[in-house]
């Protein structure tokens, strides 16, 4: 009698299918994985976009009061930006991109979209030069004005109107030549006697670009030593901060002789150390923002 046998399967064909289909699903993964790195991409570039247009809308809000007609240079193709406008303080700016043409993705797919927002407003805490000037010299100041004013240090025969103190501008007491860390709302003591020609480096930065040169200074209130033979020692109350750009100095010496030659104009009835300069209006990065007294300088930063 003859055994019925059962012919054996063939699964040659089986694994061919398996790897068919895992290639398939890998293509699929790879795809998508491209597409949703592409609007990673593209709201990374909407962000970036987002923060330096705000950026710009507050600066121009800061120092004009409304911003400027056109923010193209801050945005990449194919990205529309909110209309930019002046707040309380405050922009916010939304920048939007159409993310199409992937692998899966086509057109109509989507957008995104990014917001920012920056804020201005006065300094409230700084890291200046350690010389101060006083509020009452900057309210006989025309801010961005055409005629320069010149300052003396710890003049006793102040300008005209700031006869309640004895200097227009004073060196601060520091560690450092170069810097002093100072609050609105507290006071520095002062430096009499310092040797002031270890900051004319800071002061009219010779090694970099030629006068005028902008530097940043705290500000302290007319009621400062009204006293007669104060002489600079302070205490100074700061009360904001102001941008000043010195156009010429006379330091006594030399080397430092400065711009306005040896001597001061009026060396003998005023002091022998002044500066010449103005007051113009100025958005920075640095310090921190907080009250202080309005001065034109604003510290710009993003908020979210």
């Amino acid at each position: 009698m003859r055994r019925m046998t059962t012919p054996e399967r063939d699964d040659r064909g089986v694994a061919t299918i398996f790897f068919i289909l895992a290639m398939t699903a890998l293509l699929i993964a790879a795809a998508l994985a491209i597409d949703v790195g592409r609007y990673v991409a593209e709201a990374r570039s909407a962000q970036n976009s987002a923060d330096a247009t705000v950026l710009a809308v507050a600066t121009d809000c800061a120092l004009t009061g409304s911003p400027i007609a056109d923010y193209t240079p801050y945005r990449k193709p194919g990205q529309t930006i909110s209309t930019p406008a002046c707040g309380p303080g405050e922009a916010t700016i939304a920048a939007t991109k159409a993310v199409n043409d992937g692998l899966f993705l086509r057109r109509n797919a989507g957008t995104v979209t990014r917001e920012a927002t920056a804020k201005w407003g006065t300094l409230g805490a700084a890291t200046t030069l350690p010389i101060t000037i006083s509020d009452c010299e900057f309210s006989q100041a025309l801010l961005e004005g055409d005629t320069d004013i010149l300052l003396y240090l710890d003049d006793p025969k102040p300008q005209s109107g700031c006869s309640s103190l004895p200097g227009g501008f004073s060196q601060l007491a520091s560690a450092n030549d170069c810097s002093v860390d100072v609050s609105a709302g507290g006071t520095v003591p002062g430096k009499p006697g310092a040797d002031l020609q270890k900051q004319v480096p800071c002061i009219t930065n010779p090694n970099g670009p030629a006068l005028p040169h902008d530097v940043l200074i705290p500000m302290y209130d007319a009621a400062a030593c009204q006293a007669a033979g104060c002489n600079g020692k302070g205490p100074y109350p700061i009360v904001g901060f102001a941008m000043f750009r010195v156009t010429g100095y006379s330091f006594n010496g030399n080397f430092f002789a400065g711009t306005l030659g040896r001597h001061c104009p009026d060396r003998n009835d005023r002091g022998r150390y002044c500066i010449q300069g103005d007051f113009i209006k100025y958005t920075t990065s640095q310090g921190t923002p907080g009250p202080s007294t309005d001065f034109g300088t604003y510290q710009i930063y993003l908020f979210s």
